[in-house]
């Protein structure tokens, strides 16, 4: 039987060796996520490695959730799927509708005239995004303890996000294709950037004070 260990809500296979002396994680090529470990370790040990590891294992699914998605150029046909917040909706053709692409909470309804209808989906996600993201960052800012000083949200190619000295985060639009869980991910990824430059700005302040200075000297 396999030993499977839940950390942070993903779910581990646990293959242990005699010969293996060190940890080592894998993400397999259907997401599948495998934990290497020497049999000694205990499953204690393991969970707090595991929780090490959260932000580089949700980056690495994001991306293979991202590239996924991204395999087959779309159709536009009814049918087809699309994703938006971990949710997959079908497209449906309509003959008539005042905008090109409107989304009932059940469908996205496209003008049938409307195809190709790349740039009305990047509208429409972009749209999405600009409402959706600034108050997922207010409720996520409490636990990082720092606020951005403005949210940008634009497209920044293979980029999820990015954090500016000057305490401004950038989003990409496309986060809204992933689900809420790795979406979380990248915004506490990002807030916690904000501390980081903060304590890295202050240590700079603080060596280029003159009393430190000559003591340092």
């Amino acid at each position: 039987m396999n030993e499977i260990l839940e950390v942070g809500g993903l779910a581990f296979e646990v293959r242990r060796s005699s010969r293996r002396r060190t940890l080592g994680l894998t993400v397999d090529r259907g997401g599948e996520l495998v934990m290497h470990a020497p049999l000694t370790t205990s499953q204690a040990n393991l969970s707090q490695w595991a929780e090490t590891k959260l932000l580089w294992i949700q980056q690495k699914l994001a991306l293979k959730e991202s590239s996924t998605a991204g395999m087959l150029t779309p159709e536009y046909v009814t049918g087809e799927i699309f994703s938006y917040l971990g949710r997959r909706y079908r497209l449906v053709l309509v003959e008539k509708q005042r905008t090109p692409l409107v989304f009932d909470g059940e469908h996205f309804l496209l003008h049938r005239n409307a195809r190709p209808a790349d740039a009305h989906f990047r509208r429409w996600y972009l749209a999405a995004a600009k409402e959706w993201l600034p108050q997922r960052i207010a409720l996520l800012q409490p636990r990082a303890g720092r606020q951005p000083t403005r949210l940008v949200v634009r497209d920044l190619g293979f980029h999820w996000g990015s954090c500016g000295r000057d305490g401004g985060i950038y989003l990409n639009w496309r986060l809204l294709q992933l689900s809420t869980r790795l979406v979380d991910y990248v915004l506490i990824h990002e807030l916690c950037h904000l501390i980081e430059f903060e304590v890295s700005d202050l240590g700079r302040m603080i060596y280029q004070a003159p009393q430190l200075r000559q003591v340092l000297a």
